[in-house]
């Protein structure tokens, strides 16, 4: 008992992939009064990420899914709620007079 050796798990640094998806909240970018408090430096990143997953979304779209499966209609109302993202947040920024 005395050599029981205690393993504890080994703390990895975030990928910039997990950060890039913790600053997609939907919740966060669908509503407008959380819009209004974020930092202009993340509400410019957030725009960023939602225009480029709105366009890689689209070219899996175009390039791997036929078009006509539920999988073509899934992605089709996943980059609908990105380009929403996208025009809330140009709206927040026009708003603030700095787009």
């Amino acid at each position: 008992m005395a050599d029981e050796t205690i393993i504890t798990p080994v703390q990895l640094q975030r990928t910039q992939i997990d950060v890039d998806r913790e600053l997609l909240r939907d919740e966060d970018l669908l509503n407008e009064e959380h819009l209004r408090r974020m930092d202009q430096v993340l509400l410019r990143r957030n725009l960023d990420h939602a225009r480029m997953f709105s366009r890689k979304l689209s070219l899996e779209l175009q390039q791997y899914v036929h078009l006509y499966t539920p999988e073509a209609n899934e992605l089709r109302r996943r980059i609908e709620k990105y380009m929403v993202m996208e025009r809330m947040i140009e709206r927040e920024m026009a708003r603030r007079h700095t787009y």
